[in-house]
This record gives structure tokens, C-alpha cells and sequence, in this order.
């Protein structure tokens, strides 16, 4: 069977470039998951884990090179990949065999394994077309022993999506939807979906939230280029310190490169500033945004098969338009920002991947956020780096279907901060990357077991030790030692620091969820999260929060 297989992909190979498409598979896609699992067992090279996403065009080919060493896969692994034959079909065979349509001409069974849309069409070298619904429904028990307070809330969302290839290299995609909040408006708020919508808490007893993405996206092969916004995942492991879901998403230009062992790749956004309400008699007032925008631009080497090696820039400017300065991708943004007057904030990173075992992957991030090489060792506050660390075992794999994640985060004092405001690492007020402030370390283990191709469980464990600036009775800050990512250093703020110095917190959070997926395009998550917090000022919190989501597309 597994000849076979290579037989099928040799005669398929050929129109399956052909028929390349140019879409983004979504960042949350678990094929992510699995490619990072092959990639720690050598199966596949090449592969960059520190960005997503990636084309349906990349995953494809890199599924190929896993259709080719199938027999190195273990029975679990052997029936995901089937599972993703069908889900990648169109990128892998060039053909559509495995999927069904609702609307148009052929059957549609909604409890099989096959692809399903409300609608396809493909037109080969020309044009296709992919359209789904989305329902989706979710419960949330919370309780807060803190607070003595007990609540729960549903959630309703139905929205849809379409993607499609025109010419085989310009592609599209639009996802939205609308969604109900039946319950405990607090604990709605669990969902940064909900906590971060404008319309849900533009009035106390709003319920309604909604969302949207999309882009337009060319794919040259070499180049990629893209327009639109959807989630983007910067960094290594499962912290990504750099970019993450803990903010909104937001809209963004880039651009990739790739040639055998380097790559290149850029982006240009625009984030959210400082927000305040301008109070009017007459008009009744309005919301005020700063504008503020992010640049990255990474260089990377395949320096081995096993060793990859990145470094890159990241600049934050605002309150003015776009400055064409940091359009420009191949410039340093560092020296670029000094011309500028030195008005804006750099950022510099190197990275490291390493697979020194067959099943073994050891990863780190040094972020430079600002540093003076002479005052290092001082205490100075303006030597603000991050430093993030792990390592991913498959090491049991031909023994169970287990896989371990182990990683620290350090982040100095000040770190991410800026005097000015508008120069703060920040997207609404929030870290773009992990959930953590400057002045803290972060320890994270997760470990996830995979019963078979239908049902896996993960469970993890964070540590969090965090030294948050001292308030007034007011809650104004009293002292700053760089605990708060929206307050940077001030003239009468002491010049020297100490890492974890302020009123120390211990932020603990276990979590437990499992992913069942009985049919193809349907999904049921459980999910329990419980954080035993002690917290500045003696308060101590416990909480305990349940999810549990039904997912479906049609």
C-alpha cells in the first residue's frame, strides 16, 4: 500500500503543481501541529515552525515529502495523514474525488470522512471557487471562589467563508460572522473574541459580537505576496513571544521570499493605539484611536538540515500616517529610525532552531528590545531584553503517540515599553505576543497524548513569578520597576533595576482539554482551566473555568 502511494504521488505530482493554490491555511489549523511533529522526526526539511501561516500550495508539498516516508510513521500518524490526504487533496493529487457539495450536482452525506462545502467549482488552470458555513456553539462555566461567585454563558455563531484561485497564482479569501452572547456578560468575556469586540461593549446589555478576515494573496513561488488580515503566529514553540492570539487580529502588507536554505520575509500593519472617549455635549462624544503601526522583516538560514538560524527587526511608530521608511523591506529598521530623529521604536531579535536528535528539537529567541553593551551588568532600565528558551521531545514516538513541550520566558523591566505610548509594543492595550508583563519569567510545560486520528488530549502547567509595580490606595503606580507594559520610564523613575523586584505575583494555571473530531468538519472540545493566582496587595484568586464547544462546517 505504501508503494502504491508513492506510485499515485509520482503520476500526480506534475498536475498538482499545476493546480497550485494560492490561499492561507488558517494558523489554527492542527496540520500545524503535525508538520511540527515531522519535522522533529526528520521527515521533512526545510521547514520554517517560527511563522504562520502558510500557503495551501506549502502545506501540500510538504505533505508529499510525508506521503513519501509514510512507512516511518506510526499507525496514529498514518490515519491523520489519510485524513489529510482528503482535507489537502486539491494540493497534493489535483483533484476533488474526496469532497462533496450541498448545492450542485453529486451526493452529500454530513456524517462521513470526505471534504464537504455549501458549494465548490474548479475550472482547472483557470479558476476555483470554495464556500462553507460556519456553526458553532459553546458553553462557559466559570468559578471564582475570590469573588464566591458562580456563573455560566452560551454562545451562538454562525458565519461562513470563501476562498478561491484565479490563474493559478492569485488567491482570495473572506471569512465572517455574527455571534450571541445568552448569559453572564463577565464570563462571556473568557473569549478574546468577545473581550476585545467593539460592538458587544459599546452598551451594557449589547449581546451581539462579531468578526471578519480576509485578504488578497499572489503566489509566485519564489515570492508570496499578501493584503488583508488574519492571525499571524511569530515565534517558536508554543509561547510565540513576538506575535500570538493575545490581541486582535489587524491588518497588515507583506511579503516572502524563498530560495532553497534562505528566506525572507515582511509585514507592514496597522494596530491599535491609545483609545480614549472625547466627550461632546452636542455630538455625544466619540472614540479617539492613535494611529500606530508595526514593521517586521526576518532574514533566515538553513544553516544544516538540523540548525536554522533567524534574525530580524520589528519597529513601532505612531500618532502620524505611514512612514515610507518602514515600507521598505530590505532596509535596517534601527538605522532607518535614528535618520527619523530617533522618534520611534526598534527591535531587534535572533533565533535558533536545532534538531541534534531524531525526535528532539531544542528552539530559543534573544529580543533586544533596547540595550547598551557598556552599562550591561549595571542594572541600567534601559537594558530590556527577552529571552525565550524550550524544547520539543517526540523522543517516544515509535513507543507511544506522546510528544512533550517544555519552555522559560524572561522578560526584563521595561521590556516592550516605551516613554512614549504610542512607541509601546502593544495592539489594544495588549501584549501582541505571550500574556505576560515586563519584569516577569514564565515556566511552561504541556504534553499531549494522541488516543487515535479522531481524539487527542493535551494537558499543560505555567508558573508565572511577576513583579508588578506598587500602587496608591488610588491604584495610580507609586513606584515603577518596569512591571506594566502601557508604562514606560519616566525622568524621576530610578535609573537602575532589579529583575522581579515590586510586589511579587505567582500566576499558576493548569489546563485540560480534549479534541474529538467523530466526523470529518465536526468537532468537540472540552476544556478546563484552573489558576490559583497570588496576586499584589494579599489578593488571592482561584478560579476555575470550563469551555465546552461544538463545532461545524457545512
Amino acid at each position: 500500500m505504501n508503494m502504491l502511494k508513492k506510485i499515485l504521488l509520482l503520476f500526480t505530482i506534475t498536475p498538482s503543481i499545476l493546480l497550485s493554490q494560492a490561499e492561507y491555511v488558517s494558523s489554527e489549523n492542527p496540520v500545524y501541529n503535525f508538520l511540527n511533529r515531522m519535522e522533529t522526526l526528520q521527515i521533512i526539511q526545510n521547514y520554517n515552525p517560527f511563522e504562520q501561516p502558510k500557503t495551501r500550495r506549502e502545506i501540500g508539498d510538504y505533505l508529499k515529502d510525508v506521503i513519501a516516508h509514510e512507512q516511518q510513521l506510526d499507525m496514529v500518524d498514518q490515519k491523520i495523514l489519510g485524513d489529510l490526504e482528503i482535507e489537502f487533496e486539491y494540493e497534493i493529487y489535483g483533484t476533488l474525488k474526496s469532497s462533496e457539495s450541498l448545492i450542485g450536482d453529486g451526493s452529500y452525506y454530513p456524517f462521513n470522512q470526505n471534504e464537504r462545502y455549501l458549494y465548490f467549482y474548479d475550472e482547472p488552470q483557470k479558476a476555483n471557487l470554495f464556500i462553507n458555513l460556519i456553526f458553532d456553539g459553546e458553553l462557559i462555566f466559570r468559578n471564582n471562589s475570590g469573588l464566591n461567585e458562580n456563573s455560566s454563558t452560551t454562545l451562538g455563531l454562525l458565519g461562513g467563508e470563501i476562498r478561491g484561485t484565479f490563474l493559478q497564482k492569485f488567491g482570495f479569501f473572506m471569512r465572517g460572522y455574527q455571534g450571541q452572547v445568552f448569559g453572564n456578560r463577565q464570563t462571556a468575556r473568557l473569549k478574546k473574541e468577545v473581550l476585545n469586540n467593539y460592538k458587544y461593549n459599546l452598551e451594557p446589555d449589547e449581546g451581539f459580537f462579531d468578526e471578519t478576515s480576509g485578504y488578497m494573496s499572489a503566489d509566485f513561488d519564489l515570492i508570496k505576496l499578501k493584503l488583508g488580515r488574519d492571525r499571524l503566529k511569530i515565534g517558536h514553540g508554543i509561547i510565540r513571544p513576538l506575535l500570538n492570539d493575545n490581541s486582535p487580529m489587524f491588518d497588515y502588507l507583506s511579503l516572502n521570499l524563498r530560495y532553497k536554505f534562505f528566506s525572507f520575509s515582511y509585514f507592514h500593519g496597522k494596530i491599535l493605539g491609545d483609545i480614549f472617549f472625547d466627550a461632546d455635549s452636542i455630538t455625544d462624544g466619540s472614540n479617539i484611536v492613535t494611529e500606530k503601526y508595526i514593521g517586521y522583516h526576518r532574514l533566515a538560514f538553513d544553516i544544516s538540515p538540523d540548525v536554522s538560524f533567524g534574525l530580524g527587526e520589528i519597529i513601532i511608530y505612531g500618532e502620524r500616517g505611514i512612514d515610507l521608511s518602514y515600507l521598505n523591506p530590505f532596509a535596517f529598521y534601527k538605522s532607518v529610525e535614528h535618520s527619523n530623529q530617533d522618534r520611534d521604536n526598534s527591535i531587534l531579535f535572533f533565533d535558533l532552531n536545532t534538531k541534534p536528535l531524531k525526535g528532539l528539537k531544542v528552539f530559543g529567541t534573544l529580543l533586544l528590545d533596547d540595550i547598551s553593551f557598556g552599562k550591561i551588568g549595571t542594572g541600567w532600565w534601559g537594558n530590556q531584553t527577552l529571552i525565550h528558551t524550550g524544547i520539543y521531545s517526540a523522543n517516544l514516538y515509535e513507543i507511544a503517540p506522546i510528544d512533550l513541550n517544555i519552555e522559560y520566558l524572561r522578560v526584563e523591566p521595561y521590556t516592550f515599553t516605551h516613554r512614549l505610548s504610542r512607541n509601546s509594543y502593544t495592539h489594544f492595550n495588549y501584549n501582541p505576543g505571550v500574556n505576560i508583563q515586563p519584569n516577569s519569567e514564565l515556566f511552561f510545560t504541556q504534553i499531549n497524548y494522541r488516543f487515535n486520528h479522531r481524539l487527542s488530549f493535551a494537558t499543560s502547567y505555567s508558573y508565572t513569578n511577576h513583579g508588578a509595580n506598587p500602587l496608591n490606595p488610588d491604584g495610580s503606580i507609586n513606584v515603577n520597576v518596569g512591571g506594566n507594559i502601557n508604562f514606560g520610564h519616566r525622568l524621576s523613575d530610578s535609573e537602575s533595576v532589579k529583575f522581579l523586584d515590586g510586589d511579587m505575583e505567582y500566576i499558576r494555571e493548569f489546563s485540560a482539554s480534549f479534541l474529538y473530531e467523530p466526523f470529518n468538519q465536526m468537532f468537540l472540545i472540552f476544556k478546563l482551566i484552573h489558576m490559583n493566582n497570588s496576586l499584589q496587595n494579599s489578593v488571592q484568586q482561584k478560579e476555575t473555568q470550563i469551555f465546552l464547544t461544538a463545532s461545524v462546517r457545512i
